[in-house]
């Protein structure tokens, strides 16, 4: 596999990692996004099980040398993240707010393409 597209699925794991365990912590902010939204109570950890899937998606695929298993992941991320921008801006939530969302879809969007060209 190609070194930045390793390199960047790492960093997509490691960051959606600990997403996911502000995700399971059921931290105030993201709580009170999840009720903006209109989600019902707890919804975050449905999220935070989204991504531990992801990241095991991620982590096999890197440590088996499953390029196609790791791409696979990352184009999951990449939609999660686009939905995620996506509600962020239904709600007119400031950039700063959305800011995490927007980076991690361009990390997962630049593992997508690394690893295609690969």
């Amino acid at each position: 596999m190609h070194a930045i597209f390793i390199i960047l699925a790492i960093v997509l794991l490691v960051a959606t990692a600990l997403s996911a365990v502000v995700d399971f912590r059921g931290s105030e902010k993201v709580e009170e996004l999840m009720r903006r939204l209109g989600h019902r109570p707890k919804f975050e950890h449905l999220l935070g099980v989204i991504k531990v899937v992801g990241d095991l998606g991620l982590l096999v695929g890197l440590l088996g040398g499953f390029r196609y298993l790791t791409l696979a992941a990352a184009l999951g991320f990449t939609i999660y993240f686009l939905l995620a921008v996506r509600a962020h801006r239904s709600i007119n939530d400031p950039t700063n707010e959305m800011l995490p969302a927007v980076v991690l879809l361009v990390v997962s969007v630049g593992t997508v393409l690394t690893g295609l060209l690969a």
